[in-house]
């Protein structure tokens, strides 16, 4: 005779069967979640915008997603992915009607969907690990051997030997604090002969504090510095003409209170410029420094007209234009730099597409978002004609209360007069999603938050790689036609939020500088 407790277990595994979610198995009874590095199969292959059912016969849960398919057997440690075996190590396991992979299972799977999405021609061949797990900005020489690191608060900056990607190592790490006790090395790239590295140096401004920055001229044969001119407060990015006649820093002067971390927008009171420093002859000993003003009361759709914030510089090819982005202000500033003279500052307005909203565990593009682009990085066209914009976002989730959100989660294309002729929509997080990579904690909060970008001809392909700051990856485009980007594929990087992208002179070679975890890594043809 069958006690009351057999009777009620029998019954309990009659009703799974039944339902068609599993045969009969002890980690079907056991009351909680197993114990170990295990996943909940379903949640994450729909987050990745899959779908699983479940075979009774085989006693295994079917998935497909983005093409691929794969079947995971209850209590097995192989799973068959696009037909081929592959071993998972901890058998998949079901429980209380929910299947459960190793997170190694889902690692495996995750890394065929990059694989299948990656049409490149690029993959992640190296990285390196900075000793000071500093790392934000990179430039290169022009012969594509040396790789110049910024150091961030660490006041530095450091030259990798890059010859060998494989072989990486520390040439000479070259402090500023020399300069200033509070030196943080904002930007940085090289000048046109290779001769010397050019660093963009805050000196500890804050709201309080009024303090200039500096731009330090790096011989990067003796690794000394040998020359310093006097910036405006907080510059941030700097670019160098191809000409290598002007370089171009964005003075940010943020005033941020450190005790709060925050920045009082509406009541800042030191207007940031647009500073440059053009060199006669092309030689960065011999430099003199202009200070452009950008005013944006004329500017319609100008967020905070009288603290212009410029963030990211570009430079076109014909080392004619300056562009400019002010991401606080939704707005692009062109400078002439034949004439040093402001052309125009143009609004970008608003994106409205799909996306998650929510940080519920569930990754579903339902929603309708309406946010300011607010780029941070920004880089021309090979052919001048158009700038292209990464729309990470800065400003407050919903800093006017008027369910405007800040960044656009996308990239977007602009012509000279200010018309956008191309906007990604939600491509970048769906893209990110299908890989697994897409960060839903971040959904009420810029997505995946498109950090930068660069251009550059690569073979006789024309590519811009885009720097995902939350998801971790280098998303590539073709952009043949400017106006109309083809998504290539996507490379996870090495380290953590990558925060700047280079491509390395003279080589078929893109460069990430991963600022959480101060890595490098590299991206070559495969």
């Amino acid at each position: 005779m069958k006690t009351v407790k057999q009777l009620v277990q029998m019954m309990s595994v009659a009703t799974m069967l039944a339902a068609g979610t599993g045969a009969f198995a002890p980690a079907a009874l056991a009351a909680d979640a197993p114990a170990g590095d295990y996943v909940k199969l379903r949640q994450a292959i729909e987050n990745m915008q899959g779908e699983v059912t479940w075979d009774a016969t085989s006693r295994s849960a079917e998935i497909t997603v983005s093409g691929l398919k794969a079947s995971f057997p209850i209590g097995s440690s192989s799973a068959t992915i696009n037909g081929a075996a592959t071993e998972i190590g901890t058998p998949s396991l079901l429980t209380k009607s929910t299947t459960y992979v190793s997170k190694k299972a889902l690692d495996s799977l995750k890394a065929q969907l990059v694989q299948q999405q990656n049409k490149t021609g690029f993959e992640l061949a190296a990285s390196f690990q900075m000793p000071s797990e500093r790392a934000e900005i990179a430039a290169s020489t022009p012969d594509g051997k040396r790789l110049l690191v910024t150091e961030a608060d660490n006041g530095s900056i450091s030259v990798l030997d890059i010859a060998d990607i494989n072989k990486v190592s520390v040439l000479k790490t070259v402090s500023f604090h020399d300069l200033s006790a509070d030196a943080e090395v904002t930007s940085v790239t090289v000048s046109k002969d290779g001769s010397y590295g050019l660093a963009v140096i805050r000196t500890g401004d804050d709201v309080n504090k009024a303090n200039k920055g500096l731009l330090a001229v790096v011989d990067l044969a003796t690794y000394k510095t040998v020359k310093t001119y006097e910036l405006g407060i907080g510059p941030d990015s700097i670019a160098l003409s191809p000409d290598g006649l002007n370089a171009v820093i964005a003075i940010e002067d943020e005033e941020i209170d450190k005790a709060a971390d925050e920045i009082d927008f509406a009541n800042a009171k030191r207007p940031g410029s647009i500073m440059i420093v053009s060199f006669a002859g092309g030689d960065p000993l011999k430099g003199e420094v202009v200070d452009i003003a950008t005013p944006l009361d004329d500017v319609e759709g100008a967020i905070y007209p009288h603290d212009p914030q410029p963030e990211y510089v570009a430079i076109s090819p014909d080392s004619a234009t300056a562009a400019v982005t002010m991401q606080e202000n939704n707005a692009i500033a062109l400078v002439d730099l034949k004439t040093k003279k402001l052309i125009r500052i143009f609004s970008l307005g608003t994106t409205q597409h799909k996306a998650d909203l929510e940080d519920d565990g569930n990754v579903r593009f339902t929603q309708n978002l309406t946010a300011r682009y607010e780029p941070d990085g920004i880089a021309f066209s090979p052919d001048g004609k158009y700038v292209m914009t990464a729309n990470e976002g800065d400003l407050g989730k919903n800093e006017f209360k008027d369910g405007v959100k800040a960044g656009g989660r996308n990239i977007a294309v602009w012509d000279l007069e200010g018309k956008r002729v191309y906007d990604s929509a939600n491509l970048i997080d769906e893209a990110t999603a299908k890989v697994g990579l897409y960060p839903d904690d971040r959904s009420p909060n810029k997505g995946s938050e498109v950090e930068n970008l660069t251009v550059a001809t690569v073979d006789g392909t024309a590519l811009a790689a885009v720097a995902s700051e939350r998801a971790d990856a280098i998303l590539f485009f073709d952009i043949a036609n400017a106006a109309s980007p083809v998504y290539l594929g996507l490379i996870p990087t090495a380290g953590e939020s990558p925060e700047g992208i280079h491509r390395v002179q003279g080589r078929s070679l893109f460069v990430s500088a991963d600022e959480s975890t101060g890595t490098v890594s590299f991206y070559a043809k495969k």
